[in-house]
């Protein structure tokens, strides 16, 4: 899989219809502005794409048509899930789709100790033969704490490949890049932290703002790539500007794609609509960074 220390892997939203129902045709408009926005990859059926709303067919749905949209750039689909029975019919799916990166979660919802933490990755990366895993960290959504000797341990299993960390500051990340391999990757969930996440050992981040206004990041990239400090410097105001007006809501994400015309749906989840300030802010930001 080709990485730099920059690499920009963009948080897919997933879109509903009125009802509820999940939206294929919303969700592939939504995939190809991320086809031809620059970026490196695509992470989907992570919490910007609402994966606990989900069912696991239609998860394995729109597992294969992330994979038919996006066939130039990287698709690391999240199988993630409460149980290894779940994540067993999750890997099934992504395997089918023609995926050959996945990340996993996790467990979740009841506490689960070091111990049982390992034995889940491990029969993980059993199963997931042939294909890359990498761990996924979100303690502040699962109440799961992953340490860093946990986390060498994890480094270690067969397939497993990276780490995607949500919810930690640069400094943690420092910290367990310390730990771990030099191949090993790191992303990072901290869109606001783009430009300086490769000081701290990442290899870039996965950014769900991304999914709406890609054109900062793009252009941020392009100047770490080239080393232009002043570039670097100007960018991260644009960066923090889209950071704050998405404010890491897939509805805002969604509201984006709308606003440039595409027929994209609402949220499944109970999370609240944009108000039209809110709106006004996203119209203004369209023509500038989408």
């Amino acid at each position: 899989m080709p990485t730099t220390s920059h690499d920009i892997i963009t948080a897919v939203p997933v879109s509903f219809a009125e009802d509820g129902s999940l939206d294929l045709t919303g969700t592939r408009e939504i995939l190809a502005y991320v086809a031809g926005s620059g970026v490196q990859g695509a992470l989907v059926l992570g919490t910007t794409g609402e994966f606990p709303a989900l069912s696991i067919p239609e998860r394995n749905a729109v597992a294969a048509l992330a994979v038919e949209v996006l066939p130039d750039i990287r698709v690391i689909v999240h199988v993630g899930a409460a149980s290894r029975f779940e994540v067993s019919q999750l890997i099934a799916g992504a395997r089918a789709a023609g995926a050959r990166e996945i990340a996993v979660l996790t467990p979740f919802y009841l506490p689960a100790p070091p111990g049982e933490v390992f034995a889940f990755f491990r029969d993980v990366s059993a199963e997931a033969d042939g294909l890359d895993v990498f761990v996924y960290l979100f303690e502040a959504r699962t109440g799961v704490a992953v340490d860093e000797d946990l986390l060498v341990r994890l480094a270690g299993l067969p397939n497993v490949v990276g780490l995607k960390v949500s919810g930690e500051p640069l400094d943690r990340i420092a910290s367990f890049r310390g730990r771990l391999p030099e191949e090993f990757l790191i992303y990072t969930g901290s869109d606001a932290d783009y430009a300086t996440s490769a000081a701290a050992g990442a290899n870039g981040i996965v950014s769900g703002v991304a999914s709406a206004f890609a054109r900062p990041f793009v252009a941020m990239r392009a100047a770490l790539e080239r080393a232009d400090a002043a570039a670097v410097a100007r960018l991260q105001g644009d960066v923090d500007e889209v950071v704050d007006a998405i404010q890491g809501e897939p509805t805002r994400m969604r509201s984006v794609h709308r606003l440039a015309g595409r027929p994209v749906g609402r949220s499944r989840m109970p999370i609240p609509e944009p108000d039209q300030e809110a709106l006004r802010r996203l119209a203004r930001a369209l023509p500038l960074y989408h």
